[in-house]
Formats: C-alpha cells, structure tokens, sequence
C-alpha cells in the first residue's frame, strides 16, 4: 500500500492519540512500510540483513508514531525519518563491526570524518593530524586511534583470497602471517610425559623428580629415599625406559634432539629419548 496522505496521516495519528485504537496505529505503520524499506536500501553495502534493518527500522518508525505531537506544527515524516534513520545507525553501531569498537572512539571517529571533510574544502588540501585535532578538540593520539578505526572494525578473513605482486595464484593471508611454533611438538610430549609419569610406581616417579626437577645426583637421591646409589641408578633406568616406550608410541611426536634441556621436563624428555 502507497504510503497515505498528510491529511490522512495526521487524521489515524489523532484518533491513536485520543483514543489509542490500535487499529489505527496498525494502519499507519503498514502505511509507512515503504518508507522503512527505501530507507533501509541507504545501507544495502552494509554487511547486515537487510530485513533485520527493516525490523529495526519499523522500530523508529513506532517510537515516531508515539512521539508525534501535532500541535508543533511538523509534518510526521519530518519526525519518522530522522526515528527511523537514528534506530538504524544505532543497530549497525552496535552489530555492525565483527568487533566490538567503544562507543567514544566511535564517536571521535564521527568528529574526525567530518572536520577532515569540511578542513579539505576549505583549505584545499587534506588537513594534518594536529589541525584535526585541534578543530575536534581531541588530543593527536585520540585523532590516530579514531584514524585507526577503520581498520580494525572490519578486519579480515585469513581465508580470503590474496593477490600480490610476486604471485597470482589466489593463496590465502593465511599462507603470508604466522609461523611455525617449533615448540608446540616439545608440548605435546611435556603433556604425553606428564601423563606417562601418572602411570610410574611411587618409588620410579619420586626418582625422576628428584634427578630431572630438583636437579639431585644419584648419591643425594639414594640418601632422601633410604636406598643405594646402585638400586637408584636402575630404578632410574627402568622408568626411563618406561617413558621412553610410550613416547615412541605416541603418534603426535617427534623426535627430540638429544642434547640436554634447560628445564627438568625437557631434560627427562632427552634422557627418555
């Protein structure tokens, strides 16, 4: 339905406002539908539904229905439009970053755009951080994080396709950052060991902390827990062993090199291997 007349429009908004039928509330929104959606069209770029715009749309567009006042003297659509745009903006403020922007760098951004914008015409040319600054009253980090903005609030995917000048073979970003961790097999056998130490007697495994994380000789060993350096030295041995078998039966591993670690778990790790 074409969206009604002035006359018409003034004539539902009077009888909701002395009466409240919601009849004639419902009557002037399925009226102004079409405004709503032409609106919501502003921002088809945007990377939201469009009818979850709409639905936020319809919102503003209920909250001018409720704050029409005729005896100002405005039209309705004066008043639905700038309700209907304001609901929008607010959404996409809110839901329309992947991330989460704080809503005063939000607005520094706004300050910044808008001076820079009338600064260029004015003066011919694209005005410096500190003439921003000074014109938006904000200090030239605050101007920097705003110019920032941009870039972090649509950041994106490591799966896009990227082109650059030395290839052209549609690789992702994924292929061009990070690295790899070294580290992260030496981590999965520090686990595998932790877990392979669980299943030692108690004797084997108060042994190898002794040795591997108290950093104890044999001799000092044998006298905490009462026994020879001889009986130390092949419990010792055999819970190596131990360790040693099911760290080669872990698939996920690779083989460490064999100099010794600098801590304890890397240094049992070496001794097992």
């Amino acid at each position: 339905m074409a969206m009604s007349t002035a006359k018409e429009t003034l004539r539902l908004l009077a009888v909701y406002r002395e009466t409240g039928d919601d009849s004639a509330k419902a009557t002037l929104v399925r009226n102004y539908e079409p405004l709503v959606r032409s609106l919501c069209r502003k921002f088809a770029s945007s990377r939201e539904p469009q009818e979850d715009l709409f639905q936020v749309g319809m919102i503003g567009l209920l909250n001018a229905v409720e704050k029409f006042d005729p005896e100002r003297g405005c039209s309705f659509s004066s008043l639905a439009i700038p309700e209907i745009m304001g609901a929008i903006l607010n959404y996409l403020r809110d839901h329309g970053n992947l991330l989460k922007i704080p809503r005063g760098l939000r607005r520094n951004k706004l300050a910044m755009d808008k001076a820079s914008e009338a600064m260029a015409s004015t003066l011919g040319r694209w005005p410096t951080t500190e003439e921003v600054a000074e014109a938006c009253d904000l200090t030239t980090r605050e101007i920097n994080d705003a110019a920032r903005l941009s870039r972090i609030g649509d950041p994106r995917s490591l799966d896009e396709s990227f082109e650059s000048d030395e290839s052209d073979d549609g690789s992702s970003l994924s292929d061009y950052v990070g690295y790899e961790d070294e580290g992260f097999n030496v981590s999965l056998d520090r686990l595998t060991l932790a877990t392979a130490l669980d299943t030692l007697p108690e004797r084997e495994k108060t042994i190898l902390r002794l040795r591997y994380y108290s950093s104890l000789s044999q001799r000092q060993t044998a006298e905490i827990i009462s026994i020879s350096q001889m009986h130390v030295s092949r419990l010792e041995r055999a819970a190596l062993n131990t360790l040693r078998l099911v760290l080669q039966h872990n698939p996920n591993r690779v083989p460490l090199p064999g100099q010794v670690n600098a801590t304890a778990a890397n240094r049992m790790l070496s001794a097992a291997s």
